[in-house]
């Protein structure tokens, strides 16, 4: 066998398609929202691939800095609701449920604030990438779930407009 340049090994003497994809024992699946903190108030939430047009349910757990048994949701954009905010007492993080609405194609950022009871704000940014109409569809990561699928005008195939 041999490894290229990304670690996935390929077996020189392939069956007659010559076809086979093999990967390390070592590699995970990467199926866990993916949570990185800059300084103590900011935290870069990776979702992932999400489908345009969709709407998610999602569920995280953010190492908050700011000690609270109480956080506000201050919300900038109508494609985040935020459900539930839930301290389980152990201090180490916070239960956040959300909705997001997976509104464009490419590159989606969007963010939100809780703010504590003493006025400290904590930020949390929600980064993925969006899948146009049959570009496929994309396996979610831990947490997340589809509750909402927008019907595109192209899926309709009849150009009956209904009775008068």
């Amino acid at each position: 066998m041999a490894a290229n340049h990304h670690g996935i090994l390929h077996e020189e003497n392939d069956s007659e398609d010559g076809h086979h994809v093999h990967f390390p024992e070592d590699i995970s699946a990467n199926t866990e929202i993916q949570i990185q903190m800059k300084g103590d108030s900011i935290a870069n939430v990776h979702l992932g691939f999400l489908q345009h047009k969709h709407k998610y349910q999602i569920q995280l757990n953010l190492p908050i800095s700011p000690k609270s048994t109480s956080l506000t949701p201050i919300i900038n954009t109508p494609f985040i609701a935020v459900g539930n905010v839930n301290s389980p007492g152990d201090d180490k993080c916070h239960e956040v449920t959300l909705e997001l609405d997976a509104h464009k194609e490419g590159l989606l950022r969007d963010k939100f604030v809780l703010k504590n009871e003493a006025g400290e704000e904590f930020v949390i940014v929600l980064h993925a990438r969006v899948l146009g109409s049959h570009k496929g569809t994309p396996m979610l990561k831990e947490g997340i779930h589809c509750i909402h699928h927008a019907k595109d005008e192209e899926e309709d195939h009849s150009d009956w407009q209904g009775f008068d």
